[in-house]
This record gives C-alpha cells, sequence and structure tokens, in this order.
C-alpha cells in the first residue's frame, strides 16, 4: 500500500513531469521525505546511493518556487562538478516537463566566471554548484542570498568535511535566518552530524532501512594508467558482455 504522488501532496503537473520520466511510484525516501519537506522543515535526508535522494528534495522545492519570482529560491551545494551537473540536468527535466518557467543556473569552478555573472543577471530561480564558486558569487554580491529561501547540502558528509565547511557556513549565513536547510548523504559521518546539529538544531532526521545487498557478488577490479581506462573498459565489455 504504497502512497503515490498525489497522496503526498504534490500537483498534478509534476505528477505528470514525473510519468514522462517514467517515475511513477515514490520510492521509500521520496515518501518519508514529502510531508516534512512541503511542510518546511530542517531536515537530513538519510539513504544509500541510487535510493532517489534527489528527487525527494528536488520535488518539494518545485511545490514552492515562486516562477513569476525573479530570484533565486534554492540553492544546491554538491561536492563534485559532476553531480551538480546531474542535479541541474534534473531540475531542467522536471521544469519542462511540468510546464514551469522555473531556470536553473550551474555555478562550478574551472569555467569562466564572466559569463556566470552574466546569466546571473536574468535571476534563475535555481542555483546548482560547487561551495566555492557560489561562495566567491555572493561574496561579489552577483548572486544575491536574501531572498534564498532554501539551502540543500548534497552529500552532506563530504561538505560538512575540512576543506569545504567554511564555504558552506557562508553561503547558509548568506541566506535569511527562517530558510529552510535540507542535508543529504548517503553514509552518516560523526563530523558532518556534529556540524548540522550545530547548523539546524531542530534538523529532522528522515532515513530509511537500507535494502540488504545480495552477500554473492563477487567483486573484481583491475590495475591500469589513467589513459588506458576506456581501452580496459572496453575490452572488459566486450569480454564479459553484461546484459
Amino acid at each position: 500500500s504504497n502512497m503515490m504522488f498525489n497522496e503526498l501532496g504534490l500537483p498534478e503537473n509534476l505528477v505528470a513531469a514525473l510519468s514522462k520520466q517514467k517515475i511513477t511510484e515514490p520510492m521509500p525516501i521520496q515518501a518519508a521525505a514529502l510531508p516534512v519537506l512541503l511542510a518546511g522543515k530542517n531536515a537530513y535526508l538519510h539513504s544509500e546511493t541510487g535510493s532517489g535522494k534527489t528527487l525527494a528534495y528536488l520535488l518539494p522545492q518545485f511545490c514552492k518556487i515562486d516562477p513569476k519570482a525573479e530570484a533565486t529560491q534554492l540553492v544546491v551545494i554538491a561536492p563534485t562538478h559532476e553531480l551538480a551537473i546531474q542535479i541541474q540536468r534534473q531540475c531542467c527535466d522536471l521544469a519542462q516537463n511540468a510546464g514551469l518557467p522555473i531556470r536553473t543556473l550551474l555555478l562550478i569552478g574551472g569555467t569562466i566566471i564572466d559569463r556566470q555573472i552574466e546569466k546571473l543577471k536574468k535571476k534563475p530561480q535555481i542555483v546548482v554548484g560547487s561551495p566555492g564558486r557560489i561562495r566567491e558569487l555572493l561574496a561579489m554580491g552577483r548572486l544575491k542570498g536574501h531572498t534564498v529561501k532554501c539551502v540543500v547540502v548534497d552529500e552532506a558528509d563530504r561538505l560538512l568535511g575540512d576543506e569545504n565547511l567554511e564555504s558552506v557556513r557562508k553561503i547558509i549565513l548568506a541566506a535569511p535566518r527562517d530558510r529552510q536547510l535540507v542535508f543529504v548523504s548517503a553514509t552518516v559521518q560523526p563530523q558532518a552530524e556534529a556540524e548540522i546539529a550545530q547548523l539546524a538544531p531542530d534538523v529532522v532526521m528522515v532515513k530509511t532501512a537500507d535494502t540488504p545487498v545480495n552477500p554473492d557478488i563477487e567483486h573484481l577490479y583491475m590495475v591500469c594508467e589513467e589513459r588506458d581506462k576506456p581501452d580496459l573498459l572496453r575490452r572488459a565489455l566486450h569480454a564479459f558482455a553484461p546484459e
């Protein structure tokens, strides 16, 4: 008797957008997180990799973002460029499939900052990126923190570690005091937990039981030079011919 997305309070256009992505039933973390996040509470979402955490925090925000307001309302911080790009794509897909004029801007380092400054003038409703670059643009006054309604710290165990911690704190402090904080992780690290307890003393822990992993899986790895990886992977795929 799984709760369906509409029973969890998701509007019709988002339910339709999800079905375009072949998603019809909420995953456990999504069913657990939606009511908490829609109620505006600070939350810590903890469930294993591949369990649907990205949508678990994006869907409630898509219910709250005002597309008519030309202001950044959601900031999502990610520890790697790959993850940031993945989250940004998911935002673009949701907006497009739901017919919502919500713009998402990717702000990662290693790319020309001037172009990002130019795009920030168009006031994207969502900003996704790496802590260093987001902090830099806030410090320059190009990204405005005072309109932000929610800050998501994805892979919190990595972002609340030593080198990123200061940037994450600064980003959170740039937002108004009544903003919502969402921390997300697949593993629970004591340092991250202690930091979260300080940043959001009233945080609600949302977790799902880990699905047991098949104990009979055999793990193998091959050692090679970085440059030989694509070639070795190609040969391995050819040899093992996985389904």
